[in-house]
Order: C-alpha cells, then sequence, then structure tokens
C-alpha cells in the first residue's frame, strides 16, 4: 500500500481556533498559510477579511477569530526587560480577575517613569505566584497599532526619552545573532542554542536571537519533548549575522537575493544545504520544502538518489517507528547503489545499502520492522554471510531475550521455504510462549505455509488441512486478546489469517477495534479497512469507511478518487479525473484504472511516465504492469519495477516465477498481492493470431489474497478482454489443395458467412481463455449466431 502524507496543520492552530476550520473551506489563501504553519499571515488574512466582510454571522465569527489572539501564539524567547525606576522594557497587561492564573496577552513597552511611551511586541504570558513572568510565546499586534504609534511619534520630547531608556539595550547587541530554527520532521522538537530554548512544531519555523559570547561557536541542540538527550548537537557557523538550524537538514531551504529582479529567478536562489549554515544581510530565508517527506520527493524526482538518501536516513535515524523514511531511504540508497560504478574489490557497489542497513540494524534493535529491513536489504546485495554472523553473536549475547533470537530465526531461514521454516518458529514459540513478537511471527510462519502453493484454490469443507486453517485463526484471535495489534502491518496479518479460515466477523471486529482510535486511521489503515469490507460485505462489517475518513482527507478530490479505486468501492468517471488540476494525479488515477479496464493502454503509458507518477503507484498496480511488460520481452519493464521497494526487492524471485512458475524462498515471503500479480501474469499467453490466452489455473487467487487486490480484481477483465479479442479475430480458413483450389459460388458464400460468424467462434475461445483458468466464461447472449448490430464485442453481459 502507498503511504502518501496528509495536509496537516504544523502550527497546531486548529486545536485553539477550531472555529477557523469553518472558513477554510472556502478561502484558499487561508488554507495555504495554515499548510504552512504561518500563524500570524492567518491573522493577518482575518483582519483584512474582516475589515471588507459585511454585518452578519460570518464576521461575528471573524470578529471573535481576530479577537482571541492568543490562539496565534508563535514560540519565541523571552524577551528582556532592563528598567529603572519605572523606565527602560516593562510588560503592560493584567490577567482577567476571574481567572487569575489563566494566560493573558501582555504588552511589551518603553516606560518612562512608568508611562508607556512606545508599544513593542505583545506575548502570551501566564502570572505565576512566587515566580517571574512565563512568557509561552508571542501573538500578533493588535489591527490599530500602527494608529497607536504615530500618535506617540508626534510626541518628540517622550521619544528623546525612549531613545535614552533603550540606549543600554542596544548596546548589547554587538554579540548577538539572529537565528532562525526549522523543523522538518514528523514530530515536535525541543531546540537550544546557547541559553535560548524553544519548542519547535512538526513544518515550522522559529526566528530568535541568539548571544554568542567572545565568537565563540553556538552549539544547537535537539531533543524530543520530555526527553533530556539530546539525538542531534552541531555547531552552527560564526561568520555571519544570521545563523540557520535546520534539524536533521530535513527541510529544504533557500536564500533568496533580495537585488534580483523577480523572487523566483533561479539565479537569485542559493541552496541552504546541511544542518547549519549562514544567511548573507542581503538574502531572505524561504522554506522550500517544510517537511521531510516533500524534500525526499523532490530528491527522488529530480534523480538526486544521493541526496534522497542520505535525508531520509537522517529521519529513520532519530525517528521511531518511521516506516515511511525507511522505505524512502531505502528505495533511495538502492537507486543510488545502481548508478554508481563498479569499483572492486575494495568499494563495493552497494556501500549505500549497506550504510543504510547497518544503520537500521544498530540502532533500532528492538523493532522487528527496522530488522526485517536490514535482513532484506543486505541479503538483496550479497552481504547475507556477515548479516548472520552478526545476529549470531547478538543472540549469543543475549540468550534470554526473544528478539535476537527471532532476529537470528529469520535471518537463517532467509533462503528456505517456508514449510522448511516453520519448525525453527515452533522451537522459538516454545522457547519464548510469552513473548507477542514471537507468538506473530510464528502465525506468520504458519500463513505462509499454508500459501506456499500459489496455484492452489481456496480451502474447501471436505479439504483435510482446513482444521489447521482454523487453528491458525484460533491462535491468532488468542493472541489479539491479549496483545492487541499494534500497528497497520499486525493488524492485515490477523485478517488474512482470519479470511482464510472463513472467520469474516472476526476479521472486521479487530478492524473495527482498531479504528476507534482517530490516531490510527493512517492511509493505509483506509484501504485496509476498505478492502476487507469489500470483501465480506456489509453484513459482515460493523463500521462505515466514510465515518472514519479524516475531515482533511475529504476535502481533497483526488485523494478520495484514489482511495475508492484501490478498495474497489467505485471507479472515477472521465470528466471527474480530468477536472483534476494536477497532472500528476490525474496519470496516477488514470493508470489505476486503466489496470483493471485496459491493461494495454495502461502499459504504452506507463513506460512514458515520471518518477513523480510511478513512484505513487501502488505496489500491485506497478507489479502488474512491470510484470506484463516482462513477459511480452519489454526491456522497459525495469523502469516498473524501480518504481517501488518491495518490487526492488523481489524483483528476481517474481521474474523467476514468470518465466518458469518456480516457488523459490523469496517468492514465498512476498506480499500476497505480489504473488497474485505474478500468478495472474504467468497465466498469459499469446496465441498465433496475437490475441493474449490463458495456460494456468486462477481460481485460487482470491485463496492467495483474501482481501481481494488488484491481481483478484483484475482476472475477470483480463480475461473478458482476452476472450473479446478472440471473438473479434477473424480466422481465415485453411483448404487442402488436393480437395480444391478456388471455391467460388455459393459455397465461397457459405465459407465466409462461417468466417464472419462471430458466435461460432465462441467454443474455441472459450476453451482457450476460460477452461485453463477454471474461471466460468460469460453466458451467451439471446440468439446467438446473430450478433447484435452497433456492438463490436457482442451482447455478452
Amino acid at each position: 500500500m502507498s503511504s502518501l502524507a496528509l495536509p496537516t496543520d504544523p502550527s497546531g492552530l486548529l486545536e485553539r481556533a477550531p472555529r477557523l476550520a469553518e472558513l477554510l473551506p472556502t478561502d484558499v489563501a487561508l488554507s495555504e498559510a495554515l499548510a504552512r504553519g504561518d500563524t500570524w499571515k492567518v491573522h493577518a488574512l482575518l483582519v483584512r477579511r474582516l475589515e471588507k466582510e459585511r454585518p452578519g454571522p460570518t464576521r461575528e465569527l471573524l470578529a471573535a477569530l481576530v479577537e482571541d489572539r492568543g490562539a496565534f501564539v508563535t514560540s519565541a524567547p523571552t524577551p528582556r526587560t532592563p528598567s529603572f525606576l519605572g523606565t527602560g522594557l516593562r510588560w503592560k497587561g493584567r490577567p482577567a480577575s476571574t481567572a487569575p492564573e489563566a494566560p493573558f496577552v501582555a504588552e511589551r513597552a518603553v516606560t518612562v517613569f512608568g508611562l508607556r511611551v512606545w508599544p513593542l511586541n505583545d506575548y502570551l504570558v501566564r502570572a505565576v505566584p512566587s515566580a517571574p513572568l512565563q512568557v509561552i510565546g508571542q501573538v500578533p499586534p493588535p489591527a490599530r497599532r500602527s494608529l497607536r504609534r504615530a500618535g506617540v511619534v508626534g510626541c518628540a520630547v517622550l521619544g528623546l526619552c525612549a531613545g535614552v531608556g533603550l540606549g543600554g539595550a542596544l548596546l548589547s547587541m554587538g554579540h548577538e545573532r539572529a537565528v532562525t530554527v526549522v523543523n522538518g520532521l514528523s514530530r515536535p522538537v525541543e531546540v537550544r542554542i546557547g541559553t535560548q530554548h524553544w519548542s519547535v512544531a512538526p513544518g515550522a519555523r522559529i526566528d530568535g536571537v541568539v548571544k554568542v559570547e567572545n565568537d565563540a561557536a553556538p552549539h544547537a541542540k535537539a531533543n524530543w519533548p520530555g526527553s533530556e538527550w539530546a539525538f542531534e548537537d552541531v555547531v552552527l557557523p560564526t561568520d555571519g549575522e544570521h545563523l540557520v538550524y535546520n534539524v536533521r537538514g530535513a527541510a529544504t531551504l533557500e536564500g533568496h537575493s533580495l537585488s534580483a529582479s523577480h523572487p523566483t529567478d533561479l539565479a537569485g536562489r542559493r541552496p541552504l544545504s546541511g544542518v547549519g549554515s549562514v544567511l548573507f544581510p542581503e538574502e531572505q530565508l524561504v522554506v522550500a520544502k517544510a517537511n521531510w517527506e516533500s524534500t525526499v520527493l523532490a530528491h527522488m524526482e529530480a534523480g538526486r538518489w544521493q541526496a534522497a538518501g542520505q535525508v531520509a536516513s537522517a529521519v529513520a535515524e532519530v525517528e521511531a517507528d518511521n516506516v515511511r523514511a525507511r522505505e524512502l531511504g531505502a528505495r533511495s540508497v538502492l537507486l543510488a547503489d545502481a548508478q554508481a560504478p563498479a569499483q572492486p574489490p575494495r568499494d563495493p557497489r552497494a556501500k549505500n545499502t549497506q550504510a543504510f542497513a547497518w544503520m537500521l540494524m544498530h540502532q533500532w534493535q528492538n523493532d522487528p520492522g527496522a530488522q526485517s529491513l536490514a535482513q532484506d536489504l543486505l541479503f538483496h546485495v550479497g552481504q547475507g554471510k556477515p548479516t548472520l554472523e552478526r545476529y549470531y553473536e547478538h543472540e549469543n549475547a543475549f540468550r534470554d531475550q526473544p528478539l535476537p533470537a527471532l532476529y537470528l530465526r529469520r535471518a537463517r531461514t532467509m533462503e528456505v521455504l517456508s514449510s522448511l521454516a516453520l519448525p525453527e518458529y515452533e522451537g522459538m514459540a516454545k522457547r519464548f510462549p510469552d513473548s507477542p513478537d514471537v507468538g506473530r511471527a510464528l502465525l506468520e510462519a504458519r500463513w505462509r505455509q499454508e500459501l506456499e502453493d500459489p496455484l492452489r484454490s481456496r480451502q474447501q469443507a471436505e479439504d483435510a488441512s482446513l482444521e489447521r486453517v482454523r487453528e491458525t485463526s484460533r491462535m491468532a484471535e488468542a493472541l489479539a486478546a491479549k496483545h492487541p495489534p499494534e500497528s497497520v502491518e499486525q493488524l492485515e496479518l490477523f485478517v488474512r489469517i482470519h479470511l482464510r479460515a472463513w472467520r469474516r466477523d472476526a476479521a472486521t471486529a479487530l478492524v473495527h477495534r482498531f479504528g476507534q482510535d482517530p490516531r490510527r486511521r493512517s492511509w493505509e489503515f483506509l484501504v485496509l479497512a476498505g478492502r476487507l469490507a469489500e470483501a465480506v460485505g456489509p453484513a459482515h462489517t460493523p463500521y462505515v469507511l466514510q465515518d472514519w475518513i479524516p475531515a482533511p482527507l475529504g476535502r481533497q478530490p483526488e485523494r478520495m478518487m484514489l482511495l475508492n479505486l484501490l478498495t474497489g468501492r467505485r471507479s472515477p468517471k472521465e470528466p471527474e479525473r480530468m477536472s483534476l488540476p494536477s497532472a500528476t494525479d490525474r496519470a496516477v488515477l488514470g493508470l489505476t484504472r486503466d489496470v483493471l479496464e485496459d491493461p494495454k493502454h495502461a502499459m504504452e503509458l506507463a513506460v512514458k511516465e515520471s518518477e513523480a507518477v510511478l513512484s505513487r503507484l501502488d505496489p500491485e498496480v506497478a507489479a502488474l504492469l512491470a510484470l506484463e511488460l516482462a513477459r511480452t520481452g519489454d526491456a522497459r519493464a525495469k523502469h516498473l519495477f524501480n518504481a517501488s521497494l518491495p518490487l526492488m526487492l523481489g524483483r528476481e524471485a517474481l521474474l523467476k516465477f514468470l518465466h518458469t512458475g518456480e516457488v523459490t524462498p523469496a517468492f514465498s515471503r512476498l506480499a500476497p498481492g505480489l504473488r497474485a500479480a505474478a500468478v495472474l501474469t504467468h497465466a498469459r499467453a499469446e496465441a498465433k493470431e496475437g490475441y493474449t490466452v490463458f495456460n494456468a489455473r486462477l481460481d485460487g487467487l482470491e485463496g492467495l489474497d483474501a482481501l481481494g487486490g488488484f491481481a483478484v480484481r483484475a482476472a475477470r477483465p483480463w480475461t473478458r478482454l482476452a476472450f473479446d479479442a478472440c471473438m473479434d479475430t477473424k480466422v481465415e480458413r485453411e483448404f487442402s489443395h488436393r480437395i480444391i483450389i478456388h471455391p467460388r459460388g455459393d459455397l465461397l458464400r457459405h465459407w465466409n458467412q462461417q468466417e464472419n460468424d462471430r458466435e461460432a467462434r465462441r467454443p474455441n475461445c472459450e476453451a482457450r481463455v476460460f477452461t485453463p483458468t477454471g474461471l466460468p466464461p460469460p453466458k451467451a447472449p439471446a440468439g446467438a449466431g446473430t450478433p447484435p448490430s452497433g456492438n463490436a464485442n457482442g451482447a455478452d453481459p
């Protein structure tokens, strides 16, 4: 399943001002400012709209939002307030009498003998007994502050006094540096530079000032909220007045020259690479990509695989459970190594892949998912032996812990079939009976062993192994009761096990329970829940998928169309697809739909598409296209195999099954959807007349992929396309020279009539298309023998 990022509210403004959501659907500028995390821009847009709004409910809503300036707070360092005898910088404001400890807006102003003469900035503060005033952050200025300042400027005497009061503070600016912190990670971070401290939301930017003592290099430290351990400690440069700290280098930053003729001129842009950089005086900082994923995708679409791998690896190294970063990083380093020239023997071609895999192995020793990916990568590049030795050392050092034993068993069984690997996991389950990770590994091994023959039809009641399938389902139910699934990957394993045993209610109950938490309703979960609902039917589905779709996703027609396609709910109509503004979205939807309806057209388009389109295809869609191209001998299939990490790692196993039908150990470990795609493609062959026929059974696809993936759904349309092509193909009659040479008259007209009789070709076409597959052929139309006019393919239902 593909994982595409949903639009977020980086600043968390909607949580503080939920009624703001009422204005977003009709205000594009407001939505864009919110997506950038620019809360002050949102406030300015509200003020501007309030000035033009007519009296009514909308104006009252705007007024309430503008008045609540505390909701638009941004992180800011605690400002200095030096004063003597009421002269200098002081706070002006007091909390509400009904809530003395509640946050309130206070103004930092220049005062002379206690009289306010010049307003500076406003902050959200909290008054705490027996403690200094706590500064929460800075808030936008009031709408009419400029008028008040203009009045103050007219008083020359007070302006002079304000200058005297601020003189001491200005003298200390010589050792201060402006600093900007940008957080492109997926989670909030706490950043410390010198004595300053900020809490930075995902995708947000913080501007502040730091004091540098004796030109010493300042350290920038980043840690997760609530943790004292800094996951990054870097030294910032000191050769400039404006320092920039890009946490883990995750965001894409540029310095735009103010002297350029146009802000978008490439000549006026300077990329700010790395973690720490300096902004020149004549430049302004622009956040081109505010989050790590958009940065990585931009590098990948431009073919900068090594840069993409570096950013994704930096994120995967510090963010636990960030599967998306791991997958993008793995695909990037594989492609970077594939493009690098081979320099044997000391400089292996797979050095980027090895470095990334070893990072995962050592950084996330308690994460089975990270260890599995590391093993897949290392075995893929031929480093199986040193990998196995490393896991032997790890298991010997921690013999009483289940995870090291689990990692070793997986590495030992990478090159054997599932049926031979099962005893290893059964022995480990006896050794660690209370480990949920070992229990899930045993269930997966049993399930894969049951599906080892991809051509076997779904188990029926008279099958002797049905009781074993039910036993696996009962084991899964007992484990889920004690240790509920914590990820979509674990949930999908339990669902597939229950569906194989025909326990539809048990499968949907697990999904229903998992989806009760709104935080778990990711894109992958929605696709799983939607496919399950389509597979089992409404009578066995205790949830409504539409109720679980987050509001931001529901406002994106391209994402909703793709969700409907992936889950089988409906196919988008052509006017709907063409109405989308993005050419990439239109291409992704068109390719996905054509795989089910017109695979030949889909292949023609796929070989011409860009990385931006192919990388967003579901792996099952890309697998069907890549395998079909490979079956026809098209070398451009490699382009499709590189579109997805599962396809890159499983390419050799898929191609071997395609050409020989051999089930290798690597093939038996592939996802059911990919295996089903190989089965469907392997069954296709070309007749001498040029149309496609089938030569293998397909009635086992539903048993192989019980969730009804793309190969299962494409089986009937693809066979029907082959059948229609056969029915539309006129096969010329071959004559024996000993019988007749030149037929004439009524005999010739009779033979021509037989050749043009479309329905007469039905038995031959059914035998060549449907008989090998085991699928039921379409019904013949009423009055067969006379094809209806105006329908080239007949009137088959």
